[in-house]
């Protein structure tokens, strides 16, 4: 990406609109800021505690001690700390490492910050912080002089985010771009199809994702058909039916939840064909992207569905190399517009541009009050003619408050924690919270949804 084009978004703020006692600001369409925004919307939401320094310091006047027979030492000034800045690239040279402490090729980290393997330096080529330093000298007698240097440049003292803010909604969520990470060079072609994001609450948490477009949102994979040299096979899996239009369900059957394998319900790109939600709680660092699918984060199935959608159909080709994956899409039902239904919750006016077809995905969650999460939305148009899968993405920074909920809509039961990986036999759990590092994956495969994957699929197409 090139530098001269980074732009930032101001802090987290309340939204302008609101539905109910709910608060949001939206977004549509592909944004130009890319992943620098998502660093600088999270600055409202949690904030990096302790003083920053500034200026170098200066050598102590040094004493002298034994018999006057040392001279006074002259010290040098302690090296400046670096303080990474807001619109840092998370692993790159001068911003913080990622949680396990990785850097991008040539990068080491120190002190939780990349610094450049050979030379040492931690300077980015973007602006940075100063952090404060001091010199000190001592005469040991002998005439010698020694420099300390202290860089305030990290704090480990969060603060506390205010309640129920929401920031602004970053289509794409910054991504892509190259790094360690396999999947972060990813392209997402359909993410304008995710209007809004509106999370509330807090232990009792609810996130409300609104999609439209002029096809129907995709719940997930019915039916896998696997192409062999023996011949085929197939297997069915439950995607909850469309009975009504606009229809709603509690709970919803989402197809294959598998992750690894040929009866996988995932793309070629590897992402899930069910309405996914990742999150990560960024109270600690505001840069911290270890629960998105980029890193190998784990999907919260939904909780929750209204308006229309239908299932699609996986054929995997094992007779060529790589192995092909095609996604078929079932036939649209009929168009219903913005009209959800009497239990989703209304549609914000500022959604109102009419595709055809709209739907709201419901989550319910356990978050903690007090703590700013990231929250990454990620669902499947209802065409799929794209090279990789046609899916979006979009993201918002929340501060979770109290567990009154808004007036109205279906409060669905369930949810919490994301389930542990399904993770079948010649795969293992990755990323956090595992043993195994989102980079740690063995040769030819790639972590992704918790799961050490084969990578094999980024070859297949999309019917």
């Amino acid at each position: 990406m090139n530098l001269s084009n980074i732009c930032h978004v101001s802090p987290c703020r309340e939204a302008s609109s609101s539905v109910g006692s709910r608060m949001l600001i939206i977004a549509r369409g592909p944004l130009a800021c890319g992943i620098w925004m998502v660093a600088a919307l999270a600055a409202g939401c949690s904030s990096k505690g302790g003083d920053e320094g500034a200026g170098a310091g200066t050598g102590g006047a040094g004493f002298n001690v034994g018999s006057n027979s040392g001279n006074n030492g002259t010290g040098s000034s302690g090296s400046a700390g670096v303080v990474p800045s807001s619109g840092c690239n998370i692993g790159s040279q001068g911003c913080y490492c990622d949680t396990i402490g990785g850097c991008v090729g040539g990068q080491k980290c120190q002190s939780g910050v990349c610094c450049d393997a050979s030379t040492g330096s931690c300077q980015p080529s973007s602006s940075t912080t100063t952090g404060s330093n001091t010199g000190s000298t001592t005469d040991n007698g002998t005439g010698s002089t020694t420099g300390t240097t202290t860089g305030t440049g990290i704090s480990t003292n969060p603060s506390t985010c205010t309640p129920g803010v929401i920031g602004t909604m970053v289509s794409d969520c910054g991504y892509p771009f190259t790094s360690s990470y396999t999947l972060t060079s990813t392209v997402f072609n359909e993410s304008e199809v995710l209007v809004g994001i509106v999370p509330t609450g807090g232990s009792s948490a609810l996130v409300r994702v609104f999609y439209g477009d002029e096809h129907a949102l995709t719940l997930g994979v019915r039916s896998i058909v696997v192409k062999s040299a023996s011949g085929t096979t197939s297997k069915d899996y439950p995607v909850s039916s469309l009975v009504d239009n606009p229809g709603s369900v509690s709970n919803p059957q989402t197809g294959s939840n598998v992750l690894f394998g040929d009866q996988a319900g995932l793309d070629p790109s590897l992402r899930p064909m069910w309405p996914a939600l990742f999150i990560t709680d960024v109270t600690n660092n505001p840069d911290d992207r270890s629960g998105d699918w980029q890193y190998g984060g784990r999907p919260f199935n939904p909780n929750a569905v209204y308006g229309t959608w239908k299932a699609a159909v996986r054929t995997v080709d094992t007779t060529v190399t790589p192995n092909l994956a095609t996604i078929t899409p079932d036939a649209d039902p009929a168009k219903n517009n913005w009209n959800l239904g009497t239990l989703a919750d209304p549609v914000p006016s500022t959604f109102k541009k009419n595709e055809g077809f709209g739907a709201e995905v419901v989550w319910n969650l356990a978050l903690i009050p007090g703590h700013s999460y990231r929250v990454q939305a990620m669902v499947h148009d209802g065409d799929q003619n794209k090279v990789g899968g046609d899916s979006g993405e979009a993201c918002v920074n929340f501060c979770a408050g109290g567990d009154t909920q808004p007036d109205g809509g279906y409060v669905p039961p369930g949810g919490g924690t994301p389930p542990p990986p399904q993770c079948q036999e010649g795969s293992s759990p990755c990323g956090a919270g595992t043993a195994l590092s989102a980079t740690e994956c063995p040769a030819g495969y790639v972590c992704a949804n918790g799961c050490c994957t084969w990578n094999t699929w980024t070859g297949g197409t999309i019917n």
